[in-house]
């Protein structure tokens, strides 16, 4: 859209009500054919993409990128109740109506007047007691399609997390679930010991498919990978996952959410891998794939040397 048209006298499309509009005249007959011809469909990797863009930037601390990627997540949110409300199924009015409401049922410690803390009672732990009742007596009350019963019968759980949430995250905010209902390590020190036998099943499954003559790819001289198929594939898969559950569980026991310690693992070995491909490639005019697994593993102790020094000299110029 040309900026220049906000100086036009009909150009009348301001606030919440003005990107409504903006969006039923996208979609309308003489409208755009990009936005005419997206669904609900098409629009979910969308409403994704724009939440993890909303994260980044609540992590940059920029307030213009976060202010301008809130508006993004909110246009997905208005595009999905537009073509809804096209269907007459419903309109973004029903769906603030029914947040408005949710917000209202779910806080009677702040909307009813009538609501009083018992002798004793922690409001913090009446205000997560009520929630999670609350959710559960609003699931009660929902009626699902038969086709969709038996599909979603976990959906009924109180720990229940969707599952197109990113996979980390929902364990941690199963786990979350669980811990508040008083399922939970009494110490760290349990959290662990998990974390060990969880390891070990998923060591001896490997094992068991070694000694069953399964496939071994090998990805080079010194190093192979194990290539199950089938039911032992499964088994595999199924203590991999409670390893990580497992993990993801002492996380949570230290404050610490899954995705951002992931993250900062991810860039910590993005980093120390730039470093080796660009000395590799300045210095002995090489490559990862040519270069020698000694030489590898000794650069790679370099580059942590490295970015250790620039971590306790942050503003220091660049050490050798």
């Amino acid at each position: 859209m040309n900026q220049n048209n906000e100086n036009n006298s009909d150009y009348n499309y301001k606030g919440f009500n003005g990107l409504v509009d903006i969006l039923k005249q996208l979609r309308s007959e003489n409208g755009c054919p990009w936005d005419k011809k997206q669904t609900e469909e098409t629009l979910k990797p969308y409403v994704l993409e724009e939440a993890y863009e909303v994260a980044e930037a609540l992590d940059s601390k920029d307030t213009d990128e976060i202010s301008e990627e809130l508006g993004d997540l909110l246009l997905q949110v208005v595009f999905l109740s537009q073509i809804y409300a096209e269907k007459k199924i419903f309109s973004i009015e029903d769906v603030i109506t029914k947040i408005n409401n949710k917000l209202l049922r779910r806080h009677p410690h702040v909307f009813d007047k009538t609501f009083s803390l018992k002798e004793g009672e922690c409001l913090n732990d009446v205000i997560l007691e009520n929630w999670e009742k609350i959710k559960k007596q609003e699931k009660k009350e929902k009626k699902y399609k038969e086709k969709y019963k038996e599909e979603n019968a976990i959906s009924d759980s109180s720990v229940y997390v969707v599952k197109n949430m990113p996979a980390l995250h929902r364990a941690y905010m199963v786990q979350e679930k669980a811990s508040r209902q008083g399922f939970d390590f009494s110490s760290i020190g349990g959290a662990l010991e998990k974390i060990n036998e969880e390891a070990n099943e998923l060591r001896q499954e490997i094992e068991n498919c070694r000694n069953d003559s399964i496939k071994i790819k090998n990805t080079k001289d010194h190093n192979a990978v194990l290539c199950a198929n089938g039911n032992d594939a499964d088994k595999i898969k199924e203590e991999y996952g409670d390893l990580l559950f497992s993990i993801v569980n002492v996380g949570r026991l230290l404050d610490l959410h899954p995705c951002d310690a992931l993250n900062n693992a991810s860039d910590k070995f993005i980093k120390r891998f730039n470093y080796i491909e660009n000395k590799l490639s300045l210095i002995q005019n090489s490559d990862i794939k040519s270069a020698d697994a000694a030489v590898l593993d000794k650069l790679w102790e370099e580059a942590k040397r490295y970015f250790s020094k620039m971590d306790d000299h942050p503003h220091s110029e660049q050490l050798d």
